[in-house]
């Protein structure tokens, strides 16, 4: 296994004074973020930092403050985004926390579960909103699932249109990588259910599924311009398991499913004869493994 050397989370980001300038304007004492040239006041920092801190055991139920918190988030946002139709600031501080993650890093390999999460029939969606309305659930549902990855300990390598990217580091401050990842996709499917189709309705916005893939293994740190990004073979079987998996499902990697604890794989059967998967490990030259949850009749 790889060992990472890392600054804890949340990596003393206000000591980057490359980015982080120390400003008061209005009497407000905040950072100027230089990169993405806004100021932040210091309690909307903390504020977020308090928001997207991990938690070993962040479980999410109907009665959970956190899920108020969210419909509360989700309906602010969407307001704004009809006004200002640009990123949310959690969505870049996000992005830059992983860039400063991966870039403390001292080795160029990291074991990591990457888990891929993206919106069931956003094509459908398209003819159905128009471009304003589906700009705005795009960005609405990749804010708070990205909060949730930070949260379980994860980080947000990219957004790629309707689907957001993560991976979740194999280390001591995070713990196990593979059950984090489970954990994440299945508070996924529920704050979707009982916050963002919540809120969703207010702006007459339809409601939407999500479909996520886990897998777990070594991967790459590259730098092919300033910012860096992952590549590797647990990428690319995560990539094309997504498509396999049932609206509000998680379908993993046998690698995945090693490292999960005997609860978390009960809920979890092999591929059957109706599904069609043909991937072969290069490692073994045999078809690869892969693990449904639920139901899939």
């Amino acid at each position: 296994m790889v060992v990472n050397t890392v600054v804890s989370f949340p990596f003393d980001v206000t000591e980057d004074r490359t980015r982080f300038q120390r400003s008061v304007i209005d009497g407000d004492l905040g950072y100027y973020d230089t990169v993405a040239r806004k100021f932040i006041p210091h309690e909307t920092l903390e504020s977020l930092l308090e928001n997207i801190i991990p938690e070993k055991e962040h479980l999410v139920s109907e009665n959970n403050p956190r899920v108020q918190q969210s419909v509360n988030r989700i309906r602010r946002n969407l307001s704004i985004y009809q006004r200002n139709p640009s990123d949310s600031y959690a969505q870049v501080f996000l992005k830059y926390l992983s860039n400063r993650y991966l870039s403390s890093i001292r080795e160029q390999k990291l074991d990591a579960a990457i888990l891929y999460v993206d919106v069931v029939g956003s094509t459908k969606l398209s003819t159905q909103l128009s471009p304003s309305e589906l700009s705005s659930l795009i960005r609405v549902f990749s804010q708070e699932m990205s909060i949730i990855i930070s949260r379980h300990g994860g980080f947000v390598l990219k957004y790629a249109g309707d689907a957001v990217i993560a991976y979740f580091p194999s280390s001591d401050e995070f713990g196990n990588a593979s059950e984090n990842a489970v954990r994440c996709g299945n508070v996924m499917d529920m704050i979707i259910e009982q916050s963002l189709n919540f809120a969703f309705q207010d702006f007459a916005l339809p409601p939407i599924q999500v479909r996520v893939s886990i897998d777990f293994g070594t991967n790459e740190i590259i730098f092919l311009g300033p910012e860096p990004d992952l590549i590797g073979h647990t990428i690319t079987i995560a990539s094309k398991m997504i498509r396999l998996a049932k609206p509000g499902h998680i379908v993993i990697g046998e690698n995945a499913y090693k490292q999960l604890t005997e609860s978390r794989t009960s809920v979890f059967s092999p591929a059957g004869s109706d599904i069609h998967w043909d991937y072969s490990d290069p490692r073994t030259g045999k078809i690869y493994p892969i693990y449904f949850s639920g139901d899939r009749k």
